[in-house]
């Protein structure tokens, strides 16, 4: 409240005691979505792709993924030269740029960032194998599942069972470790 000097009636500046319960009520639904882990904007998640042997980025790689369980085609995204790919999360599907986005693995797809609807999970395939510890009856076009409330909360990083290159993830990064197909391994699947 503002005070007129001498005066000591406060002004009122416009603000019925109705208005002033919206506001809270809206700051406590915020609360509330933000305690849920769901974001109220668009967030970020860098996926990094290193090779496992010597840690190296894997530069201009495809990477396909699917946010949610909504779409049955994968999305394709491309690592920079760092080995970095990026895409954002919206909580607004208006927001989501995905609905054409290409399928299939191109060079003009390099350094554009997809814009998904929020989900609680992010799939991802590369064409690469990746270094976890695996049986015998591994395929390496296996999918691989992240939650999304794990990834901005910590970061995600898979282990390296194919070389000493280790990493430490920040909350919105996924890292993880792969080495190229052997020639048996192309042959067998």
């Amino acid at each position: 409240m503002r005070m007129h000097r001498g005066n000591a009636e406060p002004l009122n500046c416009g603000r019925s005691p109705m208005l002033l319960l919206v506001g809270w009520a809206a700051l406590l639904a915020l609360a509330v979505v933000g305690g849920l882990g769901v974001p109220a904007y668009a967030q970020t998640i860098r996926i990094k792709l290193f090779d496992g042997r010597n840690g190296r980025p894997m530069a201009r790689s495809c990477i396909n993924l699917w946010v949610g369980h909504g779409r049955v085609a994968a999305s394709v995204i491309v690592t920079d030269k760092e080995g970095v790919a990026s895409l954002r999360l919206a909580t607004r599907a208006a927001e989501a740029n995905t609905e054409h986005w290409p399928s299939a693995c191109t060079k003009r797809l390099e350094g554009r960032e997809p814009v998904f609807k929020y989900a609680n999970s992010v799939r991802i395939n590369v064409g690469y194998v990746v270094c976890v510890p695996r049986g015998s009856n591994y395929s390496w076009l296996a999918l691989m599942n992240f939650p999304t409330k794990k990834i901005f909360q910590s970061g995600i990083v898979t282990p390296n069972a194919c070389g000493k290159a280790r990493a430490s993830p920040k909350p919105g990064e996924i890292i993880l470790f792969v080495r190229p197909l052997t020639l048996w391994e192309k042959l067998k699947e």
